[in-house]
């Protein structure tokens, strides 16, 4: 195995190439570079991504709210952890949608997808895709019944405390 050091020359022309290769320089640019990892939007830091439904976030989060009554910080944020995770199993299970479609070729015109399905143009989600989706999905799972488990044990420690002060 050999390693190989850059020399001199070379740091030089890196540095010069870098000087030019200066990203995108419009905002239109600079949005459409932020989203260019964004494969799913699964691990995704904003709870909302383009193009998502804001609204139907922030509906899904007010049922949440009148369905769980949360009182204190702690509660609220339980339940708004909720509503992201919930948010998040609905963006993977898009994501898979949209998986599905493009190995298959489709277009979302049923009539013409059913020929296309017909023809053979159909194939399932490569393996590795089963085996993300499934993680992800354990994944969101998992953190949904935990966060269910630390509200409903915030719940009871505080109607506890306030049956002990009666």
């Amino acid at each position: 195995m050999s390693l190989t050091m850059t020399s001199d020359r070379q740091k030089e022309a890196n540095r010069r190439n870098a000087q030019r290769s200066t990203g995108p320089k419009t905002p239109e640019g600079r949005l459409v570079s932020s989203r260019n990892a964004t494969r799913h939007g699964v691990l995704s830091q904003k709870a909302v991504a383009f193009p998502e439904d804001e609204e139907l976030f922030s509906s899904l989060l007010d049922d949440l709210m009148e369905e769980h009554v949360p009182v204190t910080r702690t509660e609220k944020a339980l339940v708004e952890r909720l509503a992201v995770l919930f948010w998040r199993e609905r963006r993977l299970a898009q994501s898979e949608s949209h998986i599905l479609k493009a190995e298959a070729g489709l277009s979302g015109d049923i009539y013409n997808d059913i020929e296309v399905q017909r023809s053979g143009g159909a194939s399932p989600l490569k393996l590795i895709d089963h085996l993300l989706v499934g993680r992800y999905q354990t994944m969101l799972t998992n953190q949904v019944s935990q966060t269910l488990r630390e509200l409903r044990s915030e719940q009871n420690r505080r109607a506890i405390d306030i049956d002990q002060d009666d």
